[in-house]
């Protein structure tokens, strides 16, 4: 259709012709779903904010709960003579080993749900399909491990703070 002519106009006229059942407008089309993508944008990047906040709450309270738990031991080793940053490397290196095992885990399972709901909210008019960039793998996972990067360096300081005597004769 030429640039000069109204659309709106046409379609209205090729509506009032007896053969002509629907007339779309792809113009008008393709602003709906502009316009939907660009809030559907919003909706990721929040959850993507919500998801990376209880990754390091999780992160951060498994750990905690792992060194009050191993007080005792913690503070054994450090008694037998282990050097500060040996001592919270014995504690810490579950982390890395734990991050990795749930990252292997959770790609699979990832891209599993990520197919699951693309295919539950296609719909006749928007069809998506279920495909993740390997950019999003690679942020994904480097996040996970900046996290858990984080929590040991925070819990590093935990580990140097115990008071060795007060945690050797607590009672079980």
């Amino acid at each position: 259709m030429p640039d000069n002519v109204d659309q709106s106009s046409a379609a209205a006229l090729l509506l009032g012709m007896d053969n002509v059942i629907n007339v779309s407008e792809s113009n008008v089309m393709r602003d709906r779903i502009g316009s939907m993508m660009d809030s559907l944008i919003y909706i990721v990047l929040l959850t993507i904010v919500c998801a990376a906040a209880l990754a390091f709450i999780v992160i951060y309270n498994l750990t905690n709960i792992n060194i009050t738990e191993r007080l005792r031991e913690i503070a054994t080793v450090k008694v037998l003579g282990f050097y500060q940053w040996e001592s919270a490397i014995y504690v810490l290196r579950e982390n890395i080993v734990l991050t990795v095992l749930g990252a292997l885990v959770g790609i699979p399972l990832g891209f599993g749900l990520n197919s699951f709901i693309i295919n539950a909210i296609n719909v006749d008019l928007i069809r998506f399909t279920p495909q993740i960039a390997f950019r999003s793998f690679a942020i994904s996972l480097l996040l996970t491990f900046v996290f858990s990067i984080l929590v040991d360096f925070l819990m590093y300081f935990r580990l140097n703070r115990i008071n060795t005597a007060e945690a050797l004769k607590a009672a079980e």
